[in-house]
């Protein structure tokens, strides 16, 4: 899952400036590559609305209960070979304008200054600004506008000799920007995004989250990773395998064999994968053996789920490789003097003790890949590993809820933190009863002690109605002083509620209730925003993979765990 997934209590370093996938916490490097522009992307065309324009919720930056003092909006983008327009609107008194200027930054591996951007503000509150070629490799602009008396590359991240600004995360959402919102006077910001094929709204945003760098000389043809988070670079290995399955779920094979074509290149020789990559396919936190369980195992369903999908053996190497990898990370442990083989977090000690954890996440995706793969291949090796797996996910059930895990190297329990996916996936991985006639279903309901209302805002009276949906976890059973609404658990509660707990309600909220809510925070190029607005730093506002995936599943009611 895309946030930390220390089931322990260990934070890997750097947590609090990083967004993780499932299992830990991996930093964007700094190096960002550049990006590629998709063909048929951009003639003339409507701008997708700017997701930054400080209208749209949850994108204020900061937070805002009313409208800004000065609000600054894309409405148009033209383009063509020889020049790029952007038309928009402001609200800038009519006699100020003048004290005002409009620069424009292009992102691909930084932000780069338009020097030669031309820019007009007039008094009837519309602007235009021009910049005299196409965009080339950008995969957004971000406009800003700011008094004309200060200059824009003298901020601490800029380089003004080169004409560059390294990105700036912002302190509520989490977006990069070039500059500190604080200094602006408002900003805005256009996408060019992947060209799409799909009806389905939520295929079409995955597909055009593909706006990234060719990768070149796999085994099986170029291929391309899917940027996590729309205005990032990180390209998570959960989230890779989130879109192969939504894309074989929704029989799109061509980007299910980009991204996996992409895979194969970057698989390494013991048949894992790190963490996290940049879009360009370079270790996002290179020279740290980072090669997590539980993603590796998400991967090994996304390649199972290909293989079903598509009846197709294309990249059974790829997928054997890994499942044996995952076979040799079973180890011997005893759980209250109980024999069992559990999957360790991770095969090294990037984190001191991360090899002696045995979190019941990592258990549920191998368990499901192993007998996924068992079933679509045979051999009698991977069928007993998943029995081994569903015992080891079984012994962390306490009779009333799932434990997070197990630390072999204090032999206990981790017992003072309750993940919300613990509650969720352990239902959509083992089903509503264990092999003992274990009640798991019975233990949903207690996801409502992380249920949340959050305000969204209704335009244009901008009254806030809330959006409800769960946030991520409970410490020694103390609710979360800050609570927002996290998509991706939000949505695969709702699909554990519809399979073991049709019922249910939290707050008098259905899972239907939940999902009609969820959808309000959907943005203009249908993607789900990871969180609602909040403080916890691995939690950004930007549209990600994540939840836009498990929109898909939560609406298509297909379980990625399913066993075949």
């Amino acid at each position: 899952m895309a946030h930390i997934r220390n089931s322990l209590g260990l934070m890997a370093a750097g947590a609090s400036l990083l967004l993780a996938a499932c299992g830990d916490n991996a930093a964007p490097a700094p190096q960002q590559q550049s990006q590629q522009l998709r063909a048929g992307a951009l003639a003339v065309q409507q701008s997708p609305w700017p997701v930054w324009s400080g209208l749209d919720f949850p994108y204020n930056e900061p937070p805002l209960a009313a409208a800004p003092a000065v609000t600054f909006g894309i409405s148009q983008l033209t383009q063509t070979a020889s020049q790029t327009v952007f038309a928009g609107s402001h609200t800038l008194p009519a006699a100020n304008v003048q004290n005002y200027r409009i620069g424009v930054f292009l992102h691909n591996d930084v932000f780069y200054w338009q020097g030669d951007a031309v820019a007009t503000i007039n008094a009837n509150g519309t602007f235009s600004v021009t910049i005299p070629r196409a965009v080339g490799s950008a995969d957004r602009a971000v406009l800003v506008m700011y008094p004309s008396s200060t200059n824009p590359l003298n901020a601490s991240n800029c380089n003004a000799t080169g004409g560059y600004c390294s990105p700036r995360t912002t302190a509520a959402t989490k977006l990069t920007l070039p500059l500190d919102p604080a200094t602006l006077t408002a900003y805005t910001a256009a996408y060019f995004p992947a060209a799409v094929t799909s009806a389905n709204t939520q295929i079409a945003g995955l597909q055009s989250m593909m706006n990234t760098a060719t990768i070149t000389g796999g085994a099986y043809g170029d291929g391309r990773l899917i940027r996590s988070f729309r205005d990032m670079d990180s390209a998570f290995l959960y989230d890779q395998a989130l879109a192969v399955i939504a894309f074989s779920l929704a029989g799109d094979q061509a980007h299910a064999d980009l991204i996996i074509n992409a895979m194969a290149k970057l698989q390494s020789a013991s048949g894992a994968w790190v963490f996290a990559y940049m879009t360009d396919g370079s270790d996002a936190n290179a020279g740290v053996d980072m090669r997590i369980a539980g993603s590796n195992a998400w991967f090994g369903m996304a390649l199972n789920a290909y293989q079903k999908a598509f009846n197709s053996t294309k990249y059974l190497a790829v997928s054997t490789k890994l499942h044996n990898y995952l076979l040799g990370e079973l180890v011997n442990i005893s759980i209250n003097g109980s024999a069992k083989k559990g999957l360790r977090f991770a095969p090294t000690n990037y984190v001191a003790g991360r090899t002696g954890i045995y979190a019941l996440e990592h258990q549920l995706d191998a368990y499901a890949s192993m007998h996924q793969y068992y079933v679509l291949n045979g051999g009698s090796q991977y069928l007993a590993a998943a029995n081994s797996l569903r015992a080891m996910s079984e012994s962390l059930w306490n009779g009333s809820r799932f434990l997070g895990g197990y630390d072999a190297n204090t032999q206990t329990l981790n017992t003072s933190e309750r993940y919300l996916d613990n509650y969720s996936w352990s239902v959509l991985a083992l089903g509503n009863t264990g092999s003992t006639g274990q009640n798991f279903a019975a233990a949903l309901p207690g996801m409502c002690d992380y249920f949340n209302v959050a305000g969204k805002l209704d335009y244009p009276s901008r009254k806030v109605t809330g959006i409800v949906g769960f946030y991520d976890v409970i410490y020694d059973n103390v609710p979360s002083s800050s609570p927002f609404v996290w998509s991706e658990g939000s949505l695969g509660a709702v699909m554990a509620m519809k399979q073991g707990a049709s019922t249910m309600t939290c707050a008098g909220n259905t899972a239907a209730n939940i999902v009609e809510s969820m959808n309000y925070m959907v943005d203009k190029l249908y993607n789900m925003p990871y969180a609602t607005q909040n403080t916890n730093a691995d939690f950004t506002s930007s549209g990600s993979v994540a939840g836009t995936a498990w929109l898909y599943f939560a609406n298509q009611n297909k379980n990625p765990y399913a066993h075949y």
